[in-house]
Parts: C-alpha cells; sequence; structure tokens
C-alpha cells in the first residue's frame, strides 16, 4: 500500500487505540479523535487517505466517515486483515455499506513473481525462489542466494515466530473455540490433511468438532478461501476426492511445518523442507502453465500409494489435454520411462516434463521444459496481462 499507492496521508492504527500518522513530511504519534479529524480534512481537500488496521478501529469512527459521505471528494482507502471486519463492513446495519468497495489483495501471480526475479537471478534460482517470494515479505527475512530451503532452516528460529503475528489478527473479532477451529485448520493443512474427510475426524478426535462430518469442514475451508489463505485445487480421477485443499501462500504452509519442531529446540533438516519445498513447487508451475495455456488447473493422486500426476491440464469439459512431472533435479532414463508409463496409463493425450536442473533430453514426451523455458512462459503470461490491463484501463 505504501509503495504502490499515491497517497497523502497514511494512517496505522495501533493495538493501543492510537495512530501513527504519515503525511510524507514527518511521521509520528497522534491520538484517535485528533487523526481522524484530519483524515476526513483530507478528503474534503481531495486528497487520498489510508487507515490501514482498519479492524482496530472503534466503530464510532464509522459513523464520523459515513456522515463526510456526501463531502466525499478524495479517495479513502481502508486495510485490514480481519474476517469480523469484512463482515461488519459489509453488514446491511453497517454505515459504511455502500460508502466502500471490496478489494482482495492476493499474493504475487507465479507469472509476476518469476518474471521479477528473472531480471535478478539465474533462470533455476529465479524459478526456485518465485515459491517463496510470492511473499514478498519472506525477503526481508531470507537473502536470494543458493537453495532457498538452504536459507529458510538457516533462519528456521526467526521465521517460526511469524505464524501467529501473520494470522493473529485475522481472526480476532470470532468466538474463542472457534478461532482455535480456524488456526487448527491452518495448521493441519501444512502437516498434509488435504481431504475435508481426515480433516474432520482430525478435529474431532482434538474435540473442536462434536461430530467428524466433512461438511462442516468444508464451510470453514471455503471461508478461508474466501480469504485468500486457502487454495482448492480440483482432483482428477482421484477416488472418493474433488478437491485438494492446501494453503494458499507456499512460505506460510513451510513455516508452519517448521514451527512445531523449532518450538521442540530441534534443527529441521535442509531435506525435510525440500520435500514439501518440491510440492509447493509443482502447483505454481501448474497454475503458471494452466494460465498460460489457458487450461484448468488440477491434480491427480494415485491409489494405492503409487504416488502422484504433478500437473493435470484439463479444458473446459474437464478433459485431460496434457499432464507434467516435474523434478528440481534432472531427469534420469528411468524416470522419464517411469513418467510415461504413469502418464499413459491414464490416457492423458500429452505428455510433459519439467526439469529445474536442466531442460530433459528426450523425444520420447511431447513437451520437455527446463528452467530456461519457464522464464520465457513467464515473461510472456506477464507480458499478455499488462496488455490486458492497459486495454482494460
Amino acid at each position: 500500500m505504501r509503495r504502490c499507492l499515491d497517497w497523502n496521508l497514511y494512517v496505522t492504527i495501533t493495538r493501543t487505540g492510537t495512530c501513527i500518522v504519515d503525511d510524507k513530511e514527518e511521521v509520528r504519534e497522534e491520538p484517535l479523535p485528533k487523526c481522524m479529524k484530519k483524515a476526513t480534512r483530507y478528503i474534503d481537500e481531495n486528497k487520498t487517505v489510508v487507515i490501514d488496521e482498519f479492524q482496530r478501529l472503534p466503530e464510532n469512527y464509522w459513523d464520523m466517515i459515513a456522515l463526510k459521505r456526501i463531502d466525499l471528494h478524495g479517495v479513502l482507502v481502508l486495510c485490514g486483515s480481519s474476517l469480523g471486519i469484512a463482515r461488519k463492513v459489509f453488514n446491511s446495519n453497517s454505515p459504511l455499506l455502500g460508502l466502500v468497495a471490496p478489494f482482495k489483495i492476493d499474493i504475487i501471480s507465479p507469472e509476476d513473481t518469476i518474471a521479477s526475479l528473472s531480471r535478478i537471478l539465474e533462470p533455476r534460482e529465479a524459478v526456485l525462489w518465485s515459491v517463496v517470494a510470492r511473499d514478498p515479505w519472506i525477503l526481508l527475512f531470507l537473502e536470494l542466494r543458493g537453495n532457498p530451503w538452504d536459507e529458510i532452516v538457516r533462519h528456521a528460529d526467526r521465521l517460526a515466530v511469524t505464524p501467529s503475528s501473520l494470522i493473529g489478527e485475522v481472526f480476532e473479532e470470532e468466538e474463542k473455540q472457534l478461532t482455535r477451529l480456524y488456526d487448527t485448520v491452518l495448521r493441519l493443512l501444512a502437516h498434509h490433511y488435504w481431504s475435508s474427510k481426515h480433516l474432520a475426524q482430525k478435529l474431532y478426535e482434538l474435540k473442536l468438532l462434536s461430530e467428524p462430518h466433512p461438511g462442516i469442514v468444508t464451510g470453514i475451508l471455503s471461508q478461508l478461501e474466501s480469504m485468500g489463505l486457502v487454495d482448492k485445487i480440483p482432483l482428477w480421477k482421484t477416488r472418493r476426492n474433488r478437491y485438494y485443499y492446501k494453503h494458499r501462500s507456499p512460505i506460510l504452509s513451510l513455516i508452519l511445518r517448521i514451527e512445531d519442531l523449532v518450538e521442540h529446540e530441534l534443527k529441521p533438516r535442509p531435506e525435510d523442507i525440500l520435500y514439501d519445498y518440491s510440492i509447493e513447487l509443482q502447483f505454481l508451475l501448474g497454475e503458471l502453465l494452466a494460465r498460460y495455456k489457458e487450461l484448468n488447473h488440477a491434480y491427480t493422486i494415485l491409489p494405492d500409494n503409487r504416488g502422484d500426476i504433478d500437473i493435470v491440464l484439463l479444458d473446459h469439459k474437464k478433459k485431460p489435454r496434457i499432464a507434467y512431472e516435474v523434478k528440481i533435479g534432472e531427469y534420469t532414463r528411468r524416470d522419464i520411462a517411469l513418467a510415461r508409463e504413469r502418464i499413459e496409463e491414464y490416457s492423458i493425450p500429452r505428455i510433459g516434463l519439467i526439469s529445474l536442473t536442466r531442460k530433459p533430453k528426450t523425444t520420447s514426451v511431447d513437451e520437455a521444459l527446463g528452467p530456461e523455458d519457464i522464464i520465457e512462459v513467464a515473461l510472456k503470461l506477464a507480458e499478455k496481462k499488462r496488455e490486458e490491463e492497459t486495454i482494460a484501463g
């Protein structure tokens, strides 16, 4: 918000009920009444005002903002992360209803992240680092060097304390039991509880649900999805399951995985992070290629613990068009043969291989991509998106 919006006054509501006010000349702390009078005056003067951490603003000040609606000439941006605040602002009794419109800020798209990093990193590193750099706050903690999983382990102690602060206020206004329920669901997702059925059973065992009913969990997951915290990946040809639920933010998922180890004074190992990192990478590349080819991203979990098909792209009729296997390292002949066998077994018409080390040297598949190819896809897609936004704007 600070970097991308041309604001005149930036107000941050503190936990103690005061304001940190930045008018581009100085930054100072002010009492709430004085701060809000200043904010409304700036709006009257046709200026842009941002109120950050809006969920901390007492509701009596909402009426103060609403009463100014007739005279509003400037721009007012309200920024908040709480689930409760979104409900209240757009409730039928809210004084702000009709005055503000919702705008969801997502994590950075795969194409924009990869395209940006490709300017400063080699192709392989640009793609690998894009997994976590989609949440740019992480770059305050990690240096863009070497393998990302090594850096995460190196700074595990610092990172392990961030999840609580990142999501702490999201559920602040919910009932205590409900807050614990949401928090536990997010932690279980990080530990590969990806189906509503298994989540329901685990939550029941933890005495957070009165019965292990998947429908209850599906409702919770839908709420988290609407908030941008959870992704719902369609499953194709996976028995008894329609969706694979996961964290929208790869880095949050990775940190939640190591948090328990750090709390018990155990040092996570790079190989532990690498396994989870490779899963997050395949989903990122699936999202990227689905957009590029204008197809739908899906995923297939094979029966009898035989693994998965990393990326399946479907057309609008849910028919498979191409499937990819993804490796951070190089493909051996055996790897290629197994990938072909796995994909052909499901009668998927085209086979693709992706290596983040070197483009697979084989003529036995329909599409072989190396890190340079992924960069090219990202650059083309990012440019296309900019052109479309220019035309729309």
